[in-house]
């Protein structure tokens, strides 16, 4: 004959496999996030190299131009006008995303009306 399993036992079995499964996702959503704030590292170095690079090539075309290395009045209007022009790229994208997210949200809201109508 076989042993019964009391009642309880079902349940406890239950909340074990219930623990452990949250764990394991719990431990794949933390390194999911490890993994992104290091893809982050790694665009931001990108970003600065390129950067770096961009303002080097700059130099040496106003050096090869003008015979003369650029000043650092040269060099910081050169920066300042790039960071505004990254700044009008940046206010467009935005705008381009706030609309798509108004759209998007005009979207759900007509086809939630439209089910609860229909």
């Amino acid at each position: 004959m076989r042993k019964r399993r009391p009642e309880g036992r079902g349940m406890e079995d239950v909340e074990i496999s219930l623990h452990t499964s949250f764990c394991a996702a719990a431990n794949s959503v933390s390194h999911l996030y490890t993994q992104a704030q290091n893809q982050n590292k790694i665009a931001f170095q990108a970003g600065q190299r390129y950067a770096l690079e961009k303002l080097w090539d700059w130099m040496q075309k106003h050096q090869q131009q003008y015979g003369i290395s650029p000043s650092s009045v040269d060099i910081s209007n050169y920066v300042k006008m790039e960071m505004e022009s990254l700044s009008q790229m940046e206010m467009s994208i935005l705008q381009v995303q706030n609309h798509v997210v108004h759209s998007q949200q005009q979207m759900a809201c007509s086809n939630v009306f439209n089910r609860h109508s229909g």
